[in-house]
C-alpha cells in the first residue's frame, strides 16, 4: 500500500514555484498525496495538480478531511510554516518535515518570525522539542546557519534541489539566442540582463520574467536601448522547448542581497545543451555548478564569452555523468527516505509572495 503525504505549501498553482513542483512530482511517483495551499496561486499553469485552498470558511472541514485521509506523514516548504506543522502533526499524531527555500534562510524571514513571537519559544527549539519533527531539507550551503538558529545538527539535511534532469536531455542543435528566467524580483537583478543585451548584439535575448516587477522591468528596457524580449509565462511542462531556442542561460542574481539559492534553471539549461552563466554572489555557487559552467560578476564579463558557442558536448555530458553538478539521488529514492514513518531520523539521502501561514484557518 501506498504511504499517505499530506504536502502543505503557500501558494499554489504558482508558475515561478518549479522547485515545489519537481519535488511533487516526485513524491507523487511512490505516496498518494494530498496538497494543500494556504493561498491561491497568483500565476497558474495547466499541468498543476489537485489540490486545495484553505480559507477561513473552510478551515476545519479541511482539517477532518485530512483526518480521515490518514496521512502517515506531512511535508511542509518555507521554513516559516513550522510553527503550523508542528500543531498539525499534534492533532493528527504524525511525523512531519519540511524543506527550507533560500527566500526563509538566506533573507531576513528567521529573525522576523522570532520578533513577531517573542513571548514564545524560538520555532525551531520547538520543533526540536515536538516528538513528531523528523528534519529540515536545505541546500548544503545553508546548513550551518540553520543549525546556529537552533535546528538539532542531526535533523538538518544538505541536499540539492528535486531536478527532473531526464526531461530536458536533448542531443539536438541549440538556437542562438541568449535567455533568463526566474521571478521578476530584486533579488534576481534583471537589469543587469537588459544591460546585456545592449552589449551583444549580434544575438537576441528573451527574458521569461514571471510577474511581480516585469512592467518595471520592461520601462527599464525601453529607456536604456535594451534588446530584450519579454516572453509570457511558460507552463513548467513546456519549458524544455524554449531551452533548446538558446545557446545560452545568463542567470543574474543581485549580490547586494546574495539571496538567492541554486537555481534549477542552471541545471535544466546544461541538460538541453545550453551553456549556463551565472552572477557570482556566493562561493557556494562554484560547487553546483562546477566546471559545467561560468560564473561572472559584471554583465561586461560576459561579452567576449557570448560571441561563440558553447560546447554543448561537455555541457550535456558533465550534467548526464552527474560530475560537474552534485545532482540529487533519484527522487524515489530520496523521497521514500523522507516520508517512511517508521524512521525516527530523515535521512540526509534525501518568491513567489511572502508565504503564509495556516495558523488562521486550521486550529
Amino acid at each position: 500500500m501506498k504511504r499517505r503525504i499530506v504536502i502543505f505549501v503557500s501558494n499554489y498553482p504558482q508558475v515561478s514555484e518549479t522547485y515545489i513542483k519537481n519535488e511533487i512530482d516526485a513524491l507523487a511517483e511512490t505516496c498518494e498525496i494530498e496538497l494543500v495551499a494556504f493561498a491561491a496561486g497568483s500565476y497558474p499553469y495547466r499541468s498543476r495538480r489537485p489540490h486545495i485552498v484553505i480559507t477561513q470558511e473552510n478551515g476545519r472541514n479541511v482539517l477532518e478531511y485530512l483526518k480521515g485521509f490518514a496521512p502517515h506523514a506531512l511535508h511542509g516548504h518555507y521554513l516559516l510554516q513550522l510553527p503550523d506543522l508542528i500543531g498539525l502533526a499534534n492533532m493528527l499524531k504524525v511525523p512531519f518535515t519540511v524543506r527550507a527555500h533560500s527566500f526563509d534562510v538566506l533573507g531576513n524571514q528567521i529573525a522576523e518570525q522570532d520578533a513577531m513571537s517573542r513571548e514564545t519559544e524560538n520555532m525551531f527549539v520547538r520543533a526540536a522539542r515536538s516528538p513528531h519533527f523528523r528534519g529540515v531539507l536545505c541546500f548544503p550551503f545553508m546548513r550551518d546557519r540553520l543549525v546556529a538558529a537552533g535546528l538539532p545538527a542531526d535533523r538538518v539535511f544538505p541536499c540539492p534541489p528535486v531536478i527532473d534532469v531526464q526531461r530536458f536531455r536533448d542531443r539536438g542543435p541549440n538556437g542562438p539566442a541568449v535567455m533568463n528566467v526566474g521571478a521578476a524580483i530584486p533579488k534576481k537583478n534583471m537589469g543587469d540582463f537588459v544591460k546585456l543585451s545592449r552589449l551583444v548584439p549580434w544575438r537576441d535575448f528573451n527574458l521569461y520574467a514571471l510577474g511581480y516587477e516585469t512592467r518595471a522591468l520592461s520601462d527599464l528596457n525601453r529607456s536604456l536601448g535594451g534588446r530584450v524580449t519579454f516572453v509570457p509565462p511558460i507552463d513548467p511542462e513546456a519549458m524544455a522547448p524554449e531551452y533548446k531556442r538558446h545557446a545560452w542561460l545568463a542567470y543574474t542574481a543581485s549580490r547586494a542581497e546574495a539571496t538567492v539559492g541554486w537555481p534549477m534553471a542552471l541545471i535544466e539549461a546544461m541538460a538541453s545543451g545550453t551553456g549556463v552563466c551565472m552572477q557570482r554572489i556566493r562561493p557556494d555557487l562554484a560547487e553546483y555548478i562546477g566546471d559545467a559552467g561560468f560564473l561572472f560578476d559584471e554583465p561586461e564579463d560576459l561579452v567576449e564569452r557570448l560571441r561563440a558557442r558553447p560546447d554543448a558536448s561537455r555541457t550535456r555530458a558533465r550534467v548526464l555523468l552527474g560530475r560537474a553538478v552534485r545532482l540529487p539521488p533519484p527522487p524515489t529514492h530520496a523521497h521514500r527516505a523522507l516520508v517512511n514513518p517508521r524512521r525516527r531520523r530523515l535521512r540526509s539521502a534525501s518568491r513567489s509572495g511572502c508565504p503564509r501561514g495556516a495558523s488562521s484557518s486550521l486550529s
